[in-house]
């Protein structure tokens, strides 16, 4: 039997891959759960095991080749054994096959839905309609809302031209290199090239403003002087900075809806649990693994989960779940001695709170000048969605939160 290997979901927001280094040569003989091929998504770089055992055909051998989710890139026939003599001349790889036309034209699909995002499947189900008869006039023939309010509708017959939409790509500027100079031009990889890109998207697509405010942390360094042995040595974890600024976080976020809601310019889409996504600098790049649940989480448990990731994220062994579904960002600049910054938005999460460095500054407590462990905090958020008022009121009850540790915290 021929089993066909195509690309697998990665995530709601992600429509295509990169087809990376194939570990497996045309005409091999794999085993179940072996490395075929890694792939590289807009959030993270991913091996694809083998889910059958036989002699592998490969359909797509291009490396940098983009290809859409669901795409075949491989097959797999169970039939042959080791020992059987490979079809494949000189190791090449099969060329694939050409789409018709019609395959061509037609969107790819996910679930039976073509590349539609959650407001927009919402849409058909509730009008009840074929979503395979719908033509999709999105990227990669992905359905938009309007593309369901326009199906059935007769099509003008004399439509005015339309005015050539701006391109949503940044526009190249051309550099000056002078390799005479020790210029080096390398080619940026493509998990860069996605960051790029998402960064841009999220400044185009969001009216983003920052608010600050600053927290003594006086409390929360004086917790963990007192506990930070005991539970290295009960629980075998840290107490880091940012795990008591992610449970105030996850609190606050369970008293202002909005904060941690999805928003796609029409529909709102509210969470009644936060996932949290946590920033981790790694060699490739930036990542954004995610905690889930993160409001029924001790310190303890957080922390264990927190190491878990940011060991995998640098160890470039991150899944497409890991990556996908966070519902609210904290990043860490503070690690790296940033003072302060106004982080971007991790689309399509409408806020993302900015963590910096801590330094002794003077303040005035109960009368008197004091040394206190100060630092700035950044709430950058959707000013379509959420108000200053409500943006402002959040970032002071987690400044409320860290300075009254350990009171409201679950130990």
């Amino acid at each position: 039997m021929i089993h066909e290997i195509t690309v697998p979901s990665a995530g709601e927001s992600v429509t295509e891959a990169y087809i990376g280094e194939w570990r497996k040569q045309n005409g091999d003989i794999v085993n179940k759960g072996e490395i075929l091929v890694e792939l590289e998504s807009q959030k993270a770089t991913f091996e694809l095991e083998s889910e059958f055992e036989g002699r592998l055909e490969i359909v797509q051998p291009e490396e940098g080749a983009t290809v859409g989710i669901g795409d075949v890139i491989a097959k797999i026939d169970d039939s042959a054994k080791a020992g059987d003599s490979a079809p494949a001349a000189n190791g090449k790889a099969t060329p694939a096959k050409t789409a018709t036309p019609a395959q061509e034209a037609a969107p790819q699909k996910s679930g039976g839905i073509a590349l539609a995002s959650p407001s927009v499947r919402r849409a058909i189900t509730e009008k009840n309609l074929d979503a395979s008869q719908i033509k999709g006039t999105g990227p990669g023939g992905q359905i938009t809302l309007q593309d369901v309010e326009n199906h059935g509708k007769p099509t003008p017959s004399a439509a005015p031209a339309a005015k050539p939409a701006a391109s949503s790509e940044p526009v190249k500027i051309p550099v000056p290199i002078d390799e005479s100079r020790g210029d080096v031009v390398k080619k940026a990889k493509r998990l860069r090239q996605q960051i790029a890109k998402n960064l841009v998207r999220a400044q185009q697509n969001a009216a983003i403003l920052t608010t600050f405010n600053e927290v003594d942390m006086t409390a929360i360094m004086n917790f963990r002087k007192a506990n930070k042995e005991d539970y290295k040595a009960k629980h075998g974890v840290s107490l880091g900075m940012a795990s008591f600024f992610s449970l105030a976080a996850a609190k606050a976020l369970t008293e202002f809806k909005e904060v941690n809601a999805y928003f796609d310019g029409e529909q709102i889409v509210y969470h009644n649990y936060v996932d949290l996504s946590i920033a981790v600098s790694t060699e490739k790049g930036l990542v954004v693994p995610v905690i889930r649940d993160v409001q029924d989480m001790d310190i303890v448990k957080f922390e264990q989960s927190m190491k878990e990731l940011a060991t995998k994220a640098r160890e470039n062994k991150l899944s497409i779940p890991d990556m996908t579904g966070g519902t609210f960002t904290i990043s860490n600049g503070g690690v790296f001695g940033s003072m302060l910054s106004t982080p971007i938005l991790n689309a399509p999460q409408t806020a993302i709170l900015g963590l910096h460095n801590i330094q002794q500054r003077p303040m005035v407590v109960d009368g008197k000048i004091e040394a206190r462990p100060m630092m700035y905090l950044a709430l950058s958020y959707d000013h379509r969605l959420i108000d200053g008022k409500d943006a402002v009121q959040f970032l002071v009850r987690i400044k409320e939160l860290c300075e009254t540790v350990p009171e409201w915290m679950t130990l």
